[in-house]
């Protein structure tokens, strides 16, 4: 059961760039990380928000364990996936965290931890 996610999140293409990056993303982006699903991740989740005025616009959310979450980001495959992705989009950032699941396990914790 996923217990972490890792988030993926951009603003928008650099100018110029809208279609070769949308392009690149959905074709080979995407499937450099579906042949990892199952392995280094259980499932991922593409999103595009709508128009907020914010500099947020779209993300890839992979839902696992913290672990192998950890060991995917520090392979020469998926920094290379980061440099591209930094290479079309504006204001990329990768960012671990946890999802419902982990907030609880953590919070099971956290009595051990403030004693």
């Amino acid at each position: 059961m996923a217990t972490a996610v890792l988030f993926i999140g951009w603003n928008r293409p650099h100018i110029g760039m809208e279609d070769k990056a949308y392009g690149w993303l959905t074709t080979e982006g995407l499937s450099y990380l579906r042949k990892l699903e199952g392995k280094s991740f259980e499932r991922l989740e593409l999103i595009g928000l709508t128009a907020h005025g914010g500099d947020l616009n779209g993300a890839i959310i992979l839902f696992g364990e913290r672990a192998k979450l950890d060991e995917l980001r520090r392979t020469d495959d998926f920094e290379a996936f980061v440099m591209r992705m930094s290479g079309q989009f504006d204001r990329l950032g990768v960012i671990p965290g946890v999802n419902w699941d982990g907030i609880q396990a953590v919070m099971k914790r956290r009595p051990k931890l403030v004693d």
